[in-house]
């Protein structure tokens, strides 16, 4: 294994023990009422490793992060069933960004930060909607007995609730990231082959 090698699986490791700090400290609630849609800054570390490195690196940061979250922060159901709703919005969102990075070097700053704002955004919403109606509703019905559809009705908890909060999210997620990008810029030169 070379120096670069070994220096990027090094970072990979630290990235992702961050972003497990970030997943389970600094917890809040984006949208009032809506106390179990938790924001966190975990996928910071992820967009750090795709800038420096590439999408496999900071696809290694979320696995790892996860994995360090089921072994060691594990609340039984709602880790079971949460965390993959998790990781696929996190995966969207370095997934959209790694399409739209290139054009970081090709366009304007501002253009391409905008171009990855909006399409992360509207990206990772589209899904958390689609994994909510698809998957996590039925799953968190029949496995917590949790039935979203009588409590709260199924449009209110959509569009009331998963829709906002994904916004403000990917809003949150792109602004954080940009300026720890900015700040730590002068590091990537070290990830570089």
């Amino acid at each position: 294994m070379n120096h670069l090698r070994t220096r990027q699986v090094t970072v990979i490791s630290i990235l992702a023990a961050v972003s497990f700090v970030l997943m389970i400290v600094p917890q809040f609630s984006l949208i009032p009422g809506a106390t179990f849609l938790k924001f966190d800054f975990s996928i910071v570390p992820a967009v750090l490793a795709l800038y420096w490195m590439n999408f496999g690196a900071a696809l290694w940061v979320l696995i790892l992060r996860t994995v360090l979250k089921l072994i060691l922060f594990n609340e039984g159901v709602n880790t079971y069933l949460g965390l993959p709703i998790n990781l696929a919005v996190a995966l969207t969102f370095i997934g959209l960004l790694a399409l739209v990075l290139p054009h970081f070097e090709r366009q304007g700053q501002w253009a391409a930060k905008g171009l990855a704002l909006v399409v992360t955004t509207v990206g990772i919403t589209v899904v958390a909607i689609l994994v909510n109606l698809w998957i996590a509703i039925p799953l968190y019905q029949e496995f917590a007995h949790f039935d979203i559809k009588k409590i709260l009705g199924l449009g209110p908890y959509l569009w009331g609730m998963v829709l906002p909060f994904n916004l403000l999210q990917g809003i949150l997620w792109n602004f954080a990231s940009g300026l720890v990008v900015a700040l730590l810029l002068p590091f990537r030169k070290n990830f570089k082959s």
